[in-house]
């Protein structure tokens, strides 16, 4: 809210104080009054100022009309008034007080402003015209102007005077503009003018005759004024310093100027002196010529388009009806002759800026044309100039069809509202207005547009237009499924908000239409049908963007059109008698969801059902979509719950429980987006806890339900706190902590504990363990949950945070201290937020506010650095790196920055200008000494010769000090374990270590000067400011020194961040000789670009390392405002150099400029400002692809890729090539017209001598060409413009069909399709096929065989979608194959235009019998070619895929010939053509459901059969893609499962199941592909039920082996699902072992689908979680398979204890127990990694912490079950028996592996036998309990000793080390397991 500023309360302090005090005397109410007064003045609190301002009227009012006090304080309010700012509150206030009095004081107060309105201009004048007051001025009298009658009429009574005023000011600030030097400054005072121009203008228009009255009665006073402003317009208008703004205003003033000075001849004057080329001598020649008035002339030949152009908008804006369709000539009128004018400037338009004025002039225009007709409606003549067929209508729409697709979207927005212009001007001129649906001109544009491209963006801002006018039946009578058509396109988010915006207007208008004819259930039904049915089809069958999009943009706008469609969704959504699947769930709860946030769905009443939720969907339901594996529904039903139209709306117990059941299971996410969806849902609930509890505060004296629905509300966010600081405990996973912080920062941000009224205050909540907790993630690796936790540390009050004494900071200082030595990038982080907390408190020695406790930080952080990192470096860099780098010093001083104000008035200037010398004195010294490596060529891992020598002879820190400082820091790769040489040996052996800490020390050095630069003021040294000009100078040379010469990217781009921010503030700087430093560093640069010398230390890499960033960080930070100069003129010299001739030898100049301009044209900020210069950039690319240097050749190729993205965007998918990413040819050559003549000249060049048998010459130029044209598309709308004709390229691409080289000969395929229009099709593709030869005879090259067919099929490629005309095509294409069969046959000796031939009969349908015998005769008799020959792999895949096609076509069985021909396939050696049949095979057998084909019924033959075991049992097939389809194909065969297999010609005995398994296990054993030992897992799964029923169950057991090192983390994804899958679809067998058949081993199965749930993969987890419904059902509670992995482990662990406790009751136990066990070492093995970035395979997902607690929970209570039942779990166990004995790694088998099968069987039967024995042994379950415990108190223990014995050390960095993270697992684990053994013992 804008406040009063001091300046100005000064100001009307002193105007009225003495005028006020000055009646004190006369009574109490007065004095009383006058305080109100000078408070109201003086208060900077806008709500006060309101409330006294309501008192002081209300005692004005009470005074007696007419006496001097009243107008006294009426006057004086009047001055307030003045002096306000435009936006401030108690102006607007100040008007409607004085608006709101009587009209004798309103008269009064009209009087008043006139007086001291010319009393402030007066006295304006007298002191010398002061600017700042001048600008005040203005802004007061443009305000009396705004909705303020009684200032309007002040301003009327004295117009002439303030004209007058304004045109001096005017002068005055363009005078000042122009004198100024500073950028910043001038556009300052051009804004400060255009604010003047704009207030003369629109007091000109509103008070014109008052002003020409005026200016006749006094020519000289007035009117002089008037002209020399009409002087000041016209110099702005032609100078291009100016800004548009400033230009456009000034265009505006110049026809009111001439209207007001000449309004009689002021049409002739335009014209003659804007449109001279339409001036008539006829005219009269008396008239007075401009040039008298300004110095130019304002045509279009003396001005700059962009000038002429306002011009134009200035006519068109101040002319009326009447002066614009003046007719001055025959047929001549200014509205006209503007569009003339402006379709001759079309083609000189390059910039951004002309492109959208020309934009906002077009539109502009057709207003005023709808106005001139609306206003003549009679007029025939004037309608005939707008015919919907005449000149200007088509010239208006074909400028819609070139700019609908602009990218800026300014234009785009004016391109649609012109194109609605042009429909209300058609209605108007046809007078069609009653009827437009009749229209025929509509209907052709309606067809034409649903014809035009669907990724078209523009297309549907025009048909919404459409739409608007013919309405939506006339849409869906043209295409009738258009919603169901725009479904698939709902995918791109680019397309979905122009679709959805479209479609709301058709169903919006159909639905208006339906009701009008028949308010009935039949007419809603068929609204339904058309609109509602294609999108609930989506939202159940859709990808996850167009579910994502469809509720986002379509949904909401459906049901806010038609609600009563809410319930026809559900009931569709529902209509079905089984349970809902996954996308009818998710589709259900969508609507819901979001029908709740547009209030359709009301508050259940008290007698509403409690298994329903709202009376809509029963609570199970919701429940399961709360727990479902997909990530989007579980979120949608968050979001049915949290969010409500209304934020006061109480939340119900049922609600907040649900909520709660959602976030104990979805925490642990891995995906962002996930986790940010659900914060957000959750704040939305938290601030409806708020505020829903405000309202039932106010409402709980009324109601005793308020109080329940209270204690609901504190008990839900004390559960809530509760379990996210749970989540946030040592061993936890880091999304689970990542979402736990952020949540907790969410819950103490919306009740602060500031706050009187809040519900709940979580720093209350927070215990000592969990102010531990929080330090412990300041340890974390990722930062922003340090940044989490350290502000929730920082919102905890001191006491009990433990801050009161000062010797707890000075232990955090010495930690700190301490952690800014380690060499792992983390621990400094964790030193910085250390530092950060002491500054928090302010109260470290002795300090008393945050900028002196900072700056006694950094000069001891300071100190450091100087005396230990920097010194140790320049003695050996390369030990300095590994044991006390120089980086985290800086790290910690930028940190530190970061809560310091710099600008402060506590601020100790001179203590921090000395501090900020050291620091600039020692970031230079830091990049001497890292320079030599990251300035090498090749920096990664370099380590210098002298560096290796020193690292032996330079003796290091004594023993002690190494070890001390590596226990601090964490890292254990460096200890020196009382040997030197040791270290020596290691520090050398981890060149990381060097490359991190020169990387790293550069990335501080950028940042904390970029910072500083940013954050302390910078001015002269005489100045109270932090820097001085030379600092800022030795800043800005260190910078270009490491952009300049630095090789390493990392090193470069992190300097280029600071130097942009230094950039941007040097531009902005109001001295002269800083903002002028980026231009000089620009010229600096330029000048040794352009002296190419050999001895400049410009890096000569081949994307010339850090110079593109250096130049692009200067032109990307200069202000819009001031015109971007530097980046004109700069880019035009690197274009001439990039453009330059051809030398002998290599230029590094053009190398670098092409680099240069490659970072110019990718950069987001310039996007705008590069548009202009693509056209020259596209040239010097392609032609850079000439050159004979490979250097430019290279930068070339990058430069024309970036450009490829600037013009047509990223493409995303490489096939797709003529839909995305693409744009018409019109649309392409009017953006860049230069391109055309290039192109075509270009092309020419290159296919000159194409036809040339001798020529072999491939054109450098012509693939880069043929890819742009591959980018263009002919559109049906657009028309024929004869200058960019797209089918002038088409000889040349034809002729590129005789290229020898292949890839060229591709290339043309694909550029010659979108350059033919719809009608040529056919004709070009009969051309093509007649210039095939007739005969072998008649062939000259093959190349050009192969050319024509290539190009044929790109054509045909075109015409494969919806084309009504392909049947004609196919038709007329086949009849020309009776001539053309030969090039399929043998005849031809050319292998690649065979296949490519018989492509093209495949698709035309050919089925002729010479076709037939071709083929099956190349497939027979495969050795007719040998392997070597040139095309026979593509011949025969083409073969084979033809003759499956055929087989799929019979109508009848098989015969012998058939079967041969398929067998003979898969025998190929060939892998092309049995992969093919293969992957066919997989396809028609996979199938949901049997076809009954005859090719299915012989793919389940015996033939096949005996084929695909060949393969996999006796490997005769030996490439691996076709081994992996055999494994794939082998069990979907129904003969592979009836055993045993009796094969004798290739088995000698029958096959078992038994067999197979044990097969399948060698080849799983033998090392094996990843991808083929997936699929013989997967294939091993289909006999596992067989084995399993066998007696002989010890293959089983082996294959079991297999499992568990299947399922280990460092197996890839794919063989972890491969294991889920398989257990999910044996789990009858394998987890059930209803049969007691694997005995014990069945805890092995157990044990892997444990570690499967905790799998950091969602397909892994989501598959497994599929076990709970098999193995027990019960247990899911109706809900199907699909349930969220985190619920399904919970339920899988109490489905293992109820099927399995009473027989292995010992094997249970120990199973638990081991599950325990086995987190020990996973979880701190990770902290010994040798090296830093060799971290191994980790599993991020895994949350040890949780998982202890759920086993625990599980183990309790199959305790307390067995004790309830009278037996002991250790019934079997001997009492010799120890913990030790027990597996440690998820083993849980208690004897020995056997050894064979019959071993195992024996084992499993005793087993059985002798664990179901109900023994009473409370004793032996008890000792082994304890033994459990004893063995981590022993752990404990040994830990507390070592802290005991360490206190002074151990104590200060046991936080920051894995020591605290053991010591917590251990701790907790002992807790855990001491709490069951007590309860046990105690039951």
């Amino acid at each position: 809210m804008a406040k009063m500023s001091e300046k100005q309360s000064v100001e009307i302090w002193t105007t009225f104080k003495d005028m006020l005090l000055g009646h004190q005397g006369e009574g109490g109410n007065q004095t009383n009054l006058n305080l109100m007064i000078l408070e109201m003045i003086e208060t900077r609190d806008a709500s006060k100022q309101m409330q006294l301002l309501k008192k002081v009227v209300a005692k004005i009012k009470e005074e007696t009309e007419g006496e001097s006090s009243q107008l006294l304080y009426l006057n004086s309010l009047v001055n307030v008034y003045l002096l306000c700012d435009k936006k401030q509150p108690l102006k607007k206030a100040l008007i409607s007080v004085l608006m709101s009095l009587a009209n004798p004081q309103r008269m009064q107060v009209t009087t008043f402003v006139n007086e001291q309105v010319l009393e402030m201009l007066n006295n304006s004048k007298h002191t010398g015209w002061k600017t700042e007051g001048l600008k005040r001025h203005v802004n007061m009298i443009s305000g009396l102007m705004d909705n303020f009658q009684i200032g309007e009429d002040a301003v009327h009574s004295m117009v002439d005077k303030l004209v007058v005023f304004l045109s001096e000011t005017c002068h005055i600030f363009i005078k000042q503009a122009r004198e100024t030097q500073t950028p910043v400054l001038q556009t300052s005072w051009m804004q400060a003018a255009l604010f003047s121009v704009q207030t003369l203008n629109k007091m000109c228009q509103k008070y014109q005759e008052d002003i020409r009255r005026a200016v006749q009665e006094k020519p000289n006073g007035i009117g002089q004024n008037l002209t020399e402003l009409l002087n000041i317009a016209c110099e702005v208008i032609q100078t291009e310093t100016y800004i548009l703004d400033l230009k456009t205003a000034c265009a505006m003033t110049m026809p009111i100027c001439l209207r007001l000075l000449y309004l009689d001849i002021v049409i002739p004057l335009i014209v003659k002196n804007v449109f001279p080329s339409r001036y008539d001598s006829s005219m009269s020649d008396s008239l007075p010529k401009l040039e008298s008035v300004c110095s130019m002339e304002l045509d279009s030949k003396s001005l700059t388009p962009t000038s002429y152009l306002c011009v134009c908008n200035g006519i068109l804006a101040m002319l009326n009806s009447n002066d614009l369709m003046h007719e001055y000539g025959p047929g001549a009128c200014l509205l006209t002759d503007v569009l003339d004018e402006m379709t001759q400037l079309t083609y000189r338009l390059q910039t951004t800026t002309d492109r959208l004025i020309n934009s906002r002039t077009l539109l502009l225009w057709s207003n005023k044309a709808r106005k001139m007709l609306t206003e003549h409606a009679d007029d025939s003549h004037i309608h005939f100039k707008f015919s919907s067929d005449g000149p200007i209508i088509q010239w208006l729409l074909n400028h819609v069809w070139t700019h609908w697709e602009d990218p800026i979207d300014a234009i785009r927005q004016q391109t649609r509202s012109l194109f609605e212009s042009i429909l209300h001007i058609h209605l108007l001129q046809s007078k069609e207005c009653s009827d437009p649906k009749n229209s025929k001109f509509l209907e052709d544009l309606l067809v034409c547009l649903l014809a035009t491209n669907s990724h078209s963006k523009g297309r549907y801002g025009c048909l919404s237009c459409l739409v608007e006018v013919v309405g939506a039946s006339k849409v869906l009578q043209c295409e009738p499924e258009i919603c169901h058509n725009l479904m698939p396109f709902m995918t791109e988010l680019g397309l979905a908000t122009y679709i959805s915006e479209f479609l709301e207007r058709c169903f919006n208008s159909h639905f208006k239409e339906l009701i009008k004819l028949s308010n009935s259930a039949e007419s809603e039904n068929m609204w339904n049908k058309s609109w509602v049915d294609p999108v609930v089809s989506c939202l159940c069958t859709g990808t996850t963007e167009q579910k994502t999009h469809i509720v986002e943009y379509i949904l909401p706008k459906l049901l806010k059109c038609n609600s009563k469609c809410l319930k026809y969704l559900i009931a569709q959504l529902s209509a079905t008698d089984s349970v809902l699947t996954a996308s009818q769930l998710g589709a259900l709860i969508t609507c819901l969801k979001r029908a709740r946030v547009m209030g359709l769905i009301k508050q259940s009443t008290g007698c509403s059902d409690v298994n329903k939720w709202k009376d809509i969907v029963a609570v199970k339901l919701l429940k399961h979509a709360l727990c479902h594996t997909n990530d989007q529904i579980r979120l949608d039903a968050l979001g049915l719950l949290c969010e409500n139209v209304k934020r006061t709306a109480y939340v119900q117990k049922s609600d907040l429980d649900l909520i709660y059941f959602f976030m104990s299971l979805n925490l642990n996410n891995q995906s962002p987006a996930f986790r940010q969806n659900m914060s957000s849902l959750l704040k939305k609930l938290l601030i409806r806890l708020q505020e829903s509890n405000q309202l039932l505060v106010r409402k709980s004296g009324k109601k005793t339900e308020g109080h329940f629905h209270l204690h609901d509300y504190k008990m839900f966010l004390k559960q809530l706190s509760s379990l996210l600081f749970d989540s946030i405990k040592p061993g936890s996973a880091f999304a689970l902590r990542t979402t736990a912080l952020s949540l907790l920062s969410l819950v103490n941000s919306i009740f602060p504990p500031a706050s009187d009224d809040s519900l709940f205050l979580l720093v209350n909540e927070i215990t000592s363990e969990e102010v531990d907790i929080l330090l412990f993630c300041l340890t974390d690796t990722f930062e922003a949950n340090k940044t989490e936790a350290f502000n929730l540390l920082s919102a905890i009050p001191e006491e009990q945070f433990g801050f009161q004494s000062e010797s707890t900071l000075i232990a955090l200082k010495n930690i700190g201290m301490k952690l800014i030595s380690s060499s792992k990038p983390q621990d400094s982080t964790t030193a910085a937020f250390l530092f950060r907390l002491i500054v928090k408190q302010a109260r470290f020695r002795f300090h008393t506010n945050k900028e002196q406790c900072g700056l006694h930080l950094v000069k001891e952080i300071l100190q450091h650095l100087v005396q230990n990192d920097v010194k140790n470096a320049r003695i050996n860099l390369l030990h300095s790196a590994a044991t006390s780098p120089m980086y985290p010093a800086l790290h910690c001083i930028r940190y530190i920055l970061a809560d310091i104000d710099l600008r402060s008035s506590t601020c100790d200037r001179a203590g921090w200008q000395k501090v900020w010398q050291d620091v600039i004195e020692i970031c230079l010294e830091i990049v001497s000494i890292v320079s030599p490596i990251i300035s090498h060529s090749s920096p990664e891992g370099h380590v210098p010769d002298d560096m290796q020598t020193e690292a032996v002879d330079i003796p290091l820190k004594d023993e002690s000090y190494i070890e001390l400082e590596v226990d601090l820091s964490t890292d254990t790769s460096l200890k020196a374990n009382g040997n030197v040489s040791k270290s020596k040996k290691t520090v050398k052996l981890m060149p990381e270590y060097l490359t991190v800490c020169c990387w790293r020390s550069i990335k501080e050095v950028s940042l904390l000067l970029g910072q500083l630069c940013e954050t302390a003021s910078i001015g002269c040294e005489c100045d109270q400011a932090l820097f001085t000009v030379d600092q800022v100078k030795t800043i800005g040379h260190c910078f270009t020194k490491l952009l300049l010469e630095s090789v390493h990217r990392g090193a470069f781009e992190i300097a280029y961040a600071g130097f942009v921010k230094l950039c941007h503030i040097l531009w902005r700087n109001p001295l002269s000789s800083l903002c002028s430093l980026p231009f000089e560093w620009m010229e600096d640069i330029l000048l040794q670009i352009q002296a190419n010398s050999s001895t400049s230390p410009l890096c000569s890499t081949r994307r010339s390392a850090g110079i593109p960033f250096y130049i692009q960080a200067i032109v990307a930070t200069e202000p819009k405002e001031c015109g971007q100069k530097c980046f004109q003129w700069v880019i035009k010299e690197l274009l001439n150099l990039a453009l330059g001739n051809g030398s002998t030898e290599i230029s590094n100049a053009k190398v670098h400029s092409i680099n240069i301009l490659r970072s110019l044209y990718r950069e987001t900020k310039l996007s705008e400002a590069v548009h202009p210069y693509v056209e020259d950039g596209l040239k010097a690319a392609i032609l850079g692809f000439a050159s004979k240097f490979w250097a430019v050749r290279n930068s070339s190729t990058l430069l024309f890729s970036a450009l490829m993205n600037r013009i047509f965007g990223v493409k995303r998918n490489k096939e797709d090539q003529h839909k995305k990413n693409c744009m018409t040819g019109r649309i392409f050559f009017h953006r860049f017209p230069k391109m055309f003549p290039f192109i075509k000249e270009q092309l020419d060049i290159a296919t000159k001598d194409m036809r040339s048998q001798s020529s072999r010459h491939l054109h450098p130029s012509l693939y880069p060409i043929l890819m742009v044209l591959g980018r263009l598309f002919p559109s049906v709308i657009e028309g024929n413009d004869t200058s960019l004709d797209l089918t002038d390229f088409l000889p040349y691409v034809l002729r590129c069909a005789h290229s020898p080289v292949a890839k060229t000969r591709i290339m043309a395929s694909r550029a010659l399709a979108p350059l033919v229009f719809k009608d040529q099709v056919q004709r070009i593709l009969v051309q093509l096929f007649e210039s095939l030869p007739f005969t072998q005879a008649e062939v000259r090259s093959q190349n050009f065989v192969h050319g024509v067919l290539l190009q044929i099929v790109g054509m045909l490629k075109i015409i494969d979608e919806n084309c009504k005309e392909l049947p004609a095509i196919k038709e007329n294409l086949i009849s020309q194959f009776t001539n053309k069969n030969w090039i399929m046959t043998r005849e031809n000796r050319c292998l690649v235009t065979r296949a490519a031939f018989l492509e093209i009969t495949h698709w035309l349908g050919v089925d002729s019998q010479e076709m037939q015998s071709v083929v099956k005769s190349e497939v027979l008799d495969q050795s007719f070619y040998p392997l070597c020959t040139p095309g026979v792999y593509e011949l025969y895949a083409q073969l084979a895929h033809i003759f499956i096609a055929m087989l799929e076509a019979k109508n009848r069985p098989f015969n012998s010939e058939d079967r041969q021909i398929i067998l003979k396939l898969l025998q190929s050696p060939i892998y092309d053509i049995c992969l093919c049949l293969l992957k066919k095979m997989v396809e028609t057998l996979s199938a949901g459901e049997p076809t009954s084909s005859f090719f299915e019924e012989f793919c389940q033959s015996e033939e096949i059969f005996t084929e695909i075991v060949l393969m996999v049992v006796r490997r005769k097939e030996l490439h691996q893609e076709c081994l992996v389809q055999a494994y794939t194909l082998l069990p979907l065969l129904k003969s592979s499962k009836i055993f045993p297999w009796n094969l004798p010609k290739i088995l000698l005995n029958p096959f078992e199941a038994t067999d197979l398994l044990h097969h399948f296990n060698g080849v799983l054993h033998a090392n094996q592909r990843e991808e083929v030992f997936c699929a013989v897992l997967s294939a091993s799964g289909y006999v596992i039920d067989t084995v399993y029923n066998s007696t002989n169950v010890g293959t089983l057991l082996n294959w079991i082996d297999i499992l568990e090192e299947s399922c280990s983390i460092e197996k890839c994804s794919d063989v972890r699902l491969t294991c889920a899958c398989i257990i999910e679809q044996n789990a009858e067998c394998l987890l059930k072992d209803s049969k007691k058949a694997l005995g014990s081993d069945v805890f092995r199965v157990w044990t892997i689908a444990v570690k499967l749930f905790q799998d950091d993969e969602s397909t892994v987890r989501n598959v497994i979680s599929k076990i709970v419904s098999q193995v027990s059902p019960n247990l899911c509670n109706g809900m199907t398979h699909d349930i969220q992995s985190t619920l399904a482990l919970s339920l899988s662990m109490e489905a293992m204890i109820i099927l399995h406790q009473r027989e292995y009751q010992v094997a249970c136990f120990r199973t638990l127990l081991s599950w325990i066990q086995m987190v020990d070492d996973e979880d701190i093995k990770s902290e010994s990694k040798v090296r830093l970035f060799d971290r191994g395979e980790m599993n991020p997902y895994k949350d040890s912490s949780s998982f202890v607690v759920l086993v625990c929970k599980h183990l309790k209570t199959f305790l307390l079950s067995s004790k309830l039942r009278g037996t002991d779990c250790v019934g079997g166990l001997n009492k010799e028996s120890t913990f030790e004995t027990l597996p440690l790694e998820g083993g849980t088998v208690p004897n020995q592996k056997p050894t064979n099968h019959q071993e195992c069987d024996q084992t499993a039967d005793t087993q059985s036998t002798n664990h179901s024995l109900p023994l009473d042994g409370s004793t032996e379950t008890s000792s082994i309990l304890l033994q459990e415990c004893d063995r981590l108190k022993i752990e404990l223990d040994a830990l507390d000793q070592k802290r005991q014995t360490n206190a002074t050390e151990y104590d200060q960095q046991f936080l920051c080390t894995n020591n605290y993270l053991h010591h917590w697992i251990v701790h907790h684990k002992l807790n855990s397991l001491q709490a069951i053994y007590n309860e046990y013992f105690y039951y």
